[in-house]
C-alpha cells in the first residue's frame, strides 16, 4: 500500500509535499505531511487496506511523540506482533499494521526489521535523536530511492518524485546506460541518474541531522544446501507451506484477488487461496492477447490456460484485453517505471491492475518469483547444459560451433543459438551473458556505447552490480548461481520493480507469495535435483499441485507475457525506432555511437542479427532522456 517521501536537509515543506503530490496514483485515498521539526519532512499518500478508518492515517506518531513513520507495505504477522506488545503493556489506538510496525520500532529501533514478515519500505525520525531511518523489504518487492545531496537527503517509493528537487543533478549514469542496453535493468544501486540510488533489498540507512550516512544490512537470501537428496514428503511440505503462505498474505480488510495467466505459479497462488476462503468469492484476472502469426515471438495465449484453471478452481474468472498501441503507450510507460524498462509487460501489467481497480478489488497476489526460485527461464536449462558439457573436455567448444550454424530467423534456431553462444563463454560470463536479454554479445553492446562511455562498461561484459552475487556463489553449480542472480538482481531490478510501479499507477497492491522469505529459506535447502532437469524445470512446485492442478497446467512450457517485439519493430514501429534511433539523434543524446547502431539496425533489417532487445532498450532510454529533459522542478 501507499507511496512516501520526505527529506532531511535545507529544503522547504514544500518540496516535500510536492514530492508526495508527484506519487497519488500509490495512494489515492489519502494524503499527509509533517514538518514540524525544522529540516525535516515526511509525505505520505495512503492506499487503505488495513483499518480503513482515519486513526490508521500517517505519517503516524508514537505514543511518546518521539517517533514518526511513513511507511509502505503489508506486515503479515502484525497481529502475532500486536499481540506480543500488547502483553509487553503496549496499548494501541488502531487496527493498522502502521501502528504495530511503529511500536516496534520504538521498541527495538532498526533491529525490528528481523522480526517483520512483510513487504515494506519505511522512514522514521526520531525527534529525540534527530536521526532519519529507513529500511526496505527483505526481497526488494517495495522500492525505495535515495540521494545524498550536499544541501541533504533525499528519499521516496519512486525515482520521479526525487528530480522535483532543484539540487538534484540530472547527470546520466554511463554505467546504468550499458546495463540497461544488455539486461533492461540496471544492477546494484544504480540507476539513470547518477545522483540517485536504490536502496537495495534487506538494507536499511540511518541519517543524521548533518547528513552523515550509515548503511547496513539486515537480509541476503540463504546459501544453497545441495547435500540431501529429494524425498517424497518434499512436494506435500512445499504445498502446506504454500497454503500457509497465502492464507497469511490475504489479511486486509478489503477484497483480495488474483492475477492468473494459467501458468503453474499463478494456478498453484489461486489453488491455496481456494483453501484459505471460499472460491467462489475470489476473483482473477488474465491478459488477453491476439497471438501474431510471425512466429518469431515465444508467447501463447494466457486465456485458454486461464479459463482451465478457473473451471476447475471454481474461481471467478475477468479476461482483460491487453492489446494496446504499444507505440502511444512506450513514452509514458519508460517514465512511470522510473527507469527505461524495455519490457512491454509493464502495459499488460497496468492493463489488469486497472480492470482490477474497476473491479473494487485493490490487492492482488502473484504468481512472480516462481521461476526465480525453483526454475523455470531458459537460461537454467543452458546452465545444466553448459554445466553437464563441460564435463567432458572440448565438448563446449564443439556444441558452440555447431548450435552457431542455426540462424536466428525463428524461435527454435534463435535458442539454439543462443545455448551455442552460452557454452562458448567461461563460467561468470556466461552466466551474466544468460540473464542478459541482449543476443548481442558484449563486445559489440559494448561498442554502441559512445567513445567516452565505454570504458563504463566492463570489457567481459558483467555488470559491476553482478559481481557480488558471483563472487559469493563461485564453486555453487551454475543454476544454483543463476538462481542467485535472480533473486538478488533480476527479480527485485526488473520483475518486482515493473509489477509495483504499474500495478501502483492504478491504485493497486501486488502481493507476491512464492518468495515469502520462508518459501525461500525452503528452497534454497532444497538439491537442485528437485528443481530442475533436462525434460523439466520447476520439478518439486508442479509435483506439489498435481492433486490440485489439471494436467495439461503443470506440463505446459514456460512462454512470455506477450508482446511481439521482434514483429512490432520489424513493422508498425519501424518508424518510431527509426526516429529515436536516427543519427541526428544518438549524435544529439550522445550516449551512444551513431555509426554502429546504424549498422546494427541493418542486420536487425536483414535478420542477420537478433537485435531487438538491444534496439528495444536505446529507444526506451531515449524516451525516458526526452521525459526527464521535460521534468519540472519543484519552485522554492
Amino acid at each position: 500500500m501507499c507511496g512516501i517521501a520526505g527529506f532531511v536537509g535545507s529544503w522547504s515543506p514544500a518540496l516535500a509535499g510536492a514530492m508526495t503530490a508527484a506519487i497519488a496514483h500509490r495512494g489515492p485515498d489519502g494524503d499527509g505531511l509533517w514538518s514540524a521539526d525544522t529540516g525535516v519532512a515526511l509525505g505520505h499518500r495512503r492506499l487503505s487496506i488495513i483499518d480503513l478508518s482515519a486513526a490508521a492515517a500517517q505519517p503516524m506518531h508514537s505514543a511518546d511523540d518521539r517517533y514518526v513513520l511513513t511507511y509502505n507495505g503489508e506486515i503479515y504477522n502484525f497481529r502475532e506482533l500486536r499481540l506480543e506488545l500488547e502483553q509487553a503493556g503496549t496499548v494501541f489506538r488502531t487496527g493498522s499494521d502502521t501502528e504495530v510496525l511503529l511500536a516496534l520500532f520504538a521498541r527495538d529501533g532498526l533491529d525490528c526489521v528481523n522480526r517483520l514478515n512483510g513487504i515494506f519500505a519505511f522512514a522514521v525520525w526520531d525527534r529525540r535523536d534527530r536521526v532519519l531511518s529507513i529500511a526496505r523489504d527483505h526481497l526488494g518487492v517495495k522500492p525505495l530511492y535515495y540521494a545524498a545531496l550536499p544541501q541533504g537527503f533525499l528519499f521516496a517509493s519512486e525515482l520521479k518524485p526525487l528530480t522535483l528537487c532543484p539540487d538534484l543533478p540530472r547527470d546520466i549514469d554511463a554505467a546504468a546506460v550499458g546495463d540497461h542496453l544488455g539486461f533492461l535493468w540496471t544492477a546494484g544501486e544504480n540507476t539513470m541518474l547518477r545522483a540517485v540510488r536504490k536502496l537495495r533489498p534487506g538494507c536499511a540507512l540511518t541519517v543524521t541531522a548533518d547528513g552523515a550516512v550509515t548503511p547496513s544490512r539486515f537480509y541476503r537470501t540463504p546459501q544453497f544446501d545441495d547435500a540431501a537428496p529429494p524425498t517424497p514428503d518434499d512436494a506435500a511440505a512445499l504445498r502446506d507451506m504454500i497454503d500457509r503462505v497465502v492464507a497469511d498474505q490475504m489479511v486486509a480488510d478489503v477484497e483480495v484477488g488474483a492475477l492468473l495467466s494459467g501458468g503453474v505459479d499463478s494456478s498453484a497462488i489461486v489453488a491455496a487461496m481456494c483453501r484459505a476462503t471460499d472460491p467462489s468469492k475470489i476473483t482473477t484476472f488474465c491478459a488477453a492477447v491476439t497471438k501474431p502469426d510471425s512466429g518469431t515471438d515465444n508467447f501463447g495465449d494466457d486465456r485458454t490456460h486461464a479459463r482451465t484453471v478457473a473451471k476447475h478452481l471454481g474461481v471467478k474468472l475477468i479476461e482483460v484485453a491487453t492489446d494496446a498501441d504499444l507505440i502511444a503507450a512506450l513514452p509514458d510507460m519508460v517514465w512511470q517505471l522510473d527507469e527505461p524498462t524495455a519490457d512491454f509487460a509493464a502495459v499488460q501489467t497496468l492493463l489488469l491492475a486497472r480492470a482490477a481497480r474497476d473491479n473494487g478489488i485493490k490487492v492482488l497476489l502473484s504468481g512472480v518469483g516462481g521461476d526465480d526460485l525453483f526454475t523455470g527461464y531458459g537460461r537454467h536449462t543452458a546452465g545444466l547444459i553448459w554445466a553437464g558439457a563441460n564435463r567432458v573436455p572440448g565438448l563446449r567448444g564443439l556444441g558452440a560451433a555447431m548450435l552457431g550454424l542455426f540462424p536466428p530467423s525463428s524461435i527454435l534456431g534463435r535458442r539454439l543459438k543462443r545455448i551455442g553462444s552460452l557454452l562458448a563463454m567461461p563460467e561468470d560470463e556466461m552466466l551474466a551473458d544468460g540473464m542478459s536479454y541482449s543476443a548481442v554479445g558484449a563486445d559489440r553492446r559494448r561498442a554502441l556505447l559512445a567513445p567516452g562511455l565505454r570504458d563504463s562498461m566492463p570489457a567481459d561484459g558483467i555488470a559491476e552490480g553482478l559481481r557480488a552475487s558471483l563472487d559469493r556463489t563461485r564453486g555453487h553449480h551454475p543454476v544454483d548461481r543463476f538462481l542467485d542472480l535472480e533473486l538478488n538482481g533480476f527479480m527485485p531490478d526488473h520483475n518486482l520493480n515493473y509489477t509495483d510501479k504499474m500495478a501502483m499507477q492504478a491504485g493497486v497492491e501486488v502481493r507476491v507469495p512464492l518468495i515469502d522469505r520462508r518459501l525461500v529459506a525452503y528452497a534454497m535447502q532444497l538439491p537442485l535435483s528437485a528443481k530442475i532437469s533436462l525434460r523439466e524445470t520447476k520439478r518439486i512446485l508442479r509435483a506439489s499441485q498435481r492433486d490440485r492442478l489439471p494436467g495439461e497446467i503443470l506440463t505446459r512450457p514456460k512462454q512470455g507475457f506477450g508482446v511481439p517485439v521482434r514483429s512490432w519493430l520489424q513493422g508498425p514501429a519501424r518508424e518510431m525506432m527509426e526516429d529515436l534511433t536516427s543519427t541526428a539523434t544518438i549524435s544529439s543524446r550522445g550516449l551512444f555511437d551513431a555509426d554502429a547502431v546504424a549498422a546494427l539496425k541493418a542486420d536487425f533489417y536483414a535478420q542477420r542479427v537478433d537485435a531487438a532487445f538491444t534496439l528495444f532498450p536505446m529507444m526506451a532510454m531515449e524516451l525516458w532522456c526526452r521525459a526527464l529533459d521535460n521534468a519540472e522542478t519543484a519552485g522554492p
